[in-house]
């Protein structure tokens, strides 16, 4: 083999540890996704929310384009807390909300449960001691999307193609290796 077509494949195989390392990944993105669909680990425990209360001043729909053609809705309120100085907090309602629900919440006295290590979502909403948006809802809504989610990440295709890049990855390495072992020999003799 010349030396040049080796000192090529020496280069296109150094990069083989990207896809051993690859496979293992989308295996543990698999697991990590059917752990999170199972039991309570799609959602936050009612404990752990932490209560945010006064007027609603402003409502909006936000939406975010991201790569690849994907967009995400939500709709967005900004509550003026009763304490005076008190800086106004935007909080995050989940798109599926009704629209006339999440405007009817302007000028209203409310009592939001939100998740402050989500971006603020909120899971709850009292207005004038009515819910407007219950928790149980807002948890069968997260555990339907961790489902979702796990379900296109646990078919079988994924797990053949995890593994196929593992081995892919590995034999990449082991041929790096001997090119290599190759390449210095033949520099040695020369």
């Amino acid at each position: 083999m010349p030396s040049f077509v080796r000192k090529i494949l020496i280069f296109i195989t150094g990069y083989a540890w990207l896809l051993l390392l690859a496979g293992p990944g989308l295996i543990a993105l698999s697991v990590y996704s059917g752990w999170k669909a199972d039991g309570d680990h799609a959602y936050a425990a009612r404990e752990s929310l932490e209560s945010v209360s006064g007027t609603v001043t402003q409502a909006s729909e936000v939406t975010v384009k991201r790569k690849r053609r994907s967009t995400k809705k939500y709709y967005e309120i900004s509550v003026q807390p009763e304490a005076t100085g008190a800086e106004a907090r935007k909080l995050r309602i989940d798109h599926s909300t009704p629209q006339q629900l999440v405007g009817n919440l302007i000028d209203e006295k409310i009592t939001a449960l939100v998740d402050k290590s989500d971006n603020d979502l909120v899971y709850e909403v009292v207005a004038e001691g009515t819910q407007v948006i219950s928790y149980d809802t807002s948890k069968q809504r997260m555990q339907a999307e961790a489902a979702s989610s796990a379900k296109s990440f646990s078919g079988a295709g994924t797990w053949i193609f995890a593994i196929f890049l593992t081995l892919i990855g590995a034999a990449g390495v082991w041929s790096n290796r001997k090119l290599r072992a190759a390449q210095d020999a033949y520099l040695a003799a020369a």
